[in-house]
């Protein structure tokens, strides 16, 4: 049989079959399909097997303060990293910045142990473009190849199951801006030695200083592969769950919703239906309880001169016109839902 890079078998039968691209800067198949699937189970089998080992630790061993701190900050910068750094500036420019402040938020981003700024900017473009439609890389509601799923399939193909299929982006297209920038090709050369140091290297200097030789294993275990781990289903459950549960603001930006439990997990990226409405605001906060820590961060950054020409959202926006088959109203899975008829006054 000839070799395809297909790992799920409908992946398998579109490559034997010669479909080819199912639509532009979507790449099937070949050494880019291969690397994701390898670079990709390196990072799920450290952060699971970690995790895992972890939650042994904490049912079998005493923790204390060091390690649960080593947890919260360790936790802090790669959310800051990777939602203010890869999402709202490398991947949406929301905000403008100095090129030590470029490296930092590319350095700590990668400590979030999700694979290079370069792809997961470019891929992140490509959800933009194409948000549960054709071409979509990582919806709930299709493949990567535009199949339709059901709801299961769907969310644990949304959610980590497209990390392993063989449909990749397009850098010619996606990648630009991103391809040949130097802090972006540093970040993307670097990773590995930052997986090591968000890992194993930072939570092990932390117990040192703030312990002893006693505390490093559990630091590294707790403040390292827990932390990284419980970050990681933040960012895909934005993919999955934030596509599938939740309320919508604005009824023309495709299926994305606001998650109230992936915006605690995320510091304020789960407020995705107002982010897909307005992708390069610096904010995702419009009601008082959509609190965006993300958001509050680019702006205290902006007070101390560190980040300028930040992107505010225009309050002015249209909410666009519910579905047909919203009409008849949905279950409300989360608080602070308006109804149906105010929004449409609205």
């Amino acid at each position: 049989m000839p070799q395809t890079t297909g790992l799920y078998p409908s992946d398998r039968q579109w490559e034997l079959e010669g479909k080819g691209s199912p639509h532009p800067g979507v790449l099937i198949g070949g050494p880019g399909a291969r690397s994701k699937q390898i670079e990709y189970s390196i990072l799920a089998v450290l952060q699971v097997g970690g995790a895992m080992a972890a939650i042994w630790w904490l049912f079998t061993q005493p923790t204390g303060w060091v390690e649960w701190s080593a947890f919260i900050s360790g936790y802090l910068i790669i959310n800051y990293g990777l939602s203010c750094g890869f999402h709202r500036y490398f991947t949406h420019r929301s905000f403008e910045t100095s090129l030590w402040m470029r490296y930092l938020i590319g350095i700590c981003g990668q400590m979030a142990c999700q694979g290079s700024v370069k792809k997961w900017a470019a891929d992140h473009r490509r959800h933009h473009a194409f948000s549960d439609e054709l071409g979509d890389i990582h919806s709930p509601h299709i493949d990567g190849h535009g199949r339709k799923m059901g709801p299961v399939k769907g969310l644990l193909i949304g959610h980590l199951g497209w990390l392993w299929d063989n449909a990749h982006t397009d850098m010619r297209l996606y990648g630009k801006g991103l391809v040949g920038d130097p802090v972006v090709e540093f970040c993307h050369r670097t990773r590995w030695l930052w997986v090591a140091f968000s890992l194993v290297i930072l939570p092990a200097a932390w117990a040192l200083a703030f312990g002893g030789p006693e505390h490093v294993v559990g630091t590294i275990l707790v403040g390292g592969f827990l932390r990284t781990f419980i970050f990681l289903n933040g960012v895909m459950g934005t993919n999955s769950l934030a596509h599938y549960f939740g309320y919508r603001r604005y009824h023309d930006v495709g299926k994305a919703t606001n998650n109230w439990f992936i915006a605690i997990l995320t510091l304020g990226d789960g407020w995705h239906n107002n982010h897909h409405a307005q992708p390069r605001a610096a904010s995702n906060h419009i009601s008082w309880w959509e609190l965006d820590f993300n958001g509050w961060t680019i702006d205290m950054l902006g007070r101390l001169g560190l980040v300028w020409n930040i992107q505010r959202r225009d309050k002015n926006r249209p909410v666009g016109l519910p579905e047909a088959q919203q009409l008849g109203g949905e279950p409300v899975l989360s608080f602070g839902e308006t109804s149906k008829k105010d929004e449409l006054v609205a």
